[in-house]
């Protein structure tokens, strides 16, 4: 898989997981304490409408909507789909990929932020997924391109910042999809 089709993986995994959420499920808690299911999910949405105004010189969002988890009313499937299809848009405008962009890790190409939107949706898919006791395992065929963006995203240097957690502890017998979660900092156990 190349960047784009990895992350349409991303985006597919996240709509779907918002997708599958029950009303009564929106205030219950989650592995991203103190976000209730639907301030997860706006966030993870928001994130990815963030990401692409990044690369595109759009603002979608606010980037204190985002990290306020500000909620999103309404139809939270119905936004996941807006979210994915926009995104994807947005990524596959020409140049984005190839051009320098002003990030908050500094000037780097598209080539390279996109990996942060991808492991962004893959994470939070998970997060939510978890958080609503449905956990997801990454189709096998997909494991080699995610095992590349977790590589690229979740390092020392990005835990130094405080953006992600210190690596997670995984069981001997943990899928590949918990052991790529858990250099992001998740665990079943949280």
């Amino acid at each position: 898989m190349d960047e784009i089709a990895t992350l349409d993986f991303a985006l597919n995994e996240l709509r779907k997981g918002v997708g599958s959420l029950e009303e009564s499920e929106m205030d219950g808690d989650t592995n991203c304490d103190p976000w209730t299911v639907r301030r997860l999910a706006s966030h993870a949405l928001n994130n990815q409408l963030f990401w692409g105004g990044l690369v595109t010189g759009q603002q979608t969002v606010t980037l204190e909507q985002v990290m306020g988890a500000v909620p999103v009313g309404g139809d939270l499937g119905a936004f996941a789909d807006d979210v994915a299809e926009r995104s994807m848009a947005m990524w596959g405008t020409d140049g984005v990929l190839t051009a320098a962009h002003v990030t908050p890790f500094g000037e780097l190409p598209g080539s390279v932020v996109i990996n942060f939107a991808t492991i962004d949706a893959l994470c939070h898919a998970w997060d939510l997924s978890m958080s609503v006791g449905r956990p997801i395992e990454f189709a096998p065929e997909s494991i080699p391109a995610i095992t590349g963006v977790v590589e690229a995203t979740c390092t020392d240097g990005v835990r130094e910042l405080g953006l992600i957690k210190p690596v997670a502890q995984v069981s001997a017998n943990a899928s590949d999809t918990d052991r790529l979660m858990a250099q992001a900092g998740r665990s079943r156990s949280h």
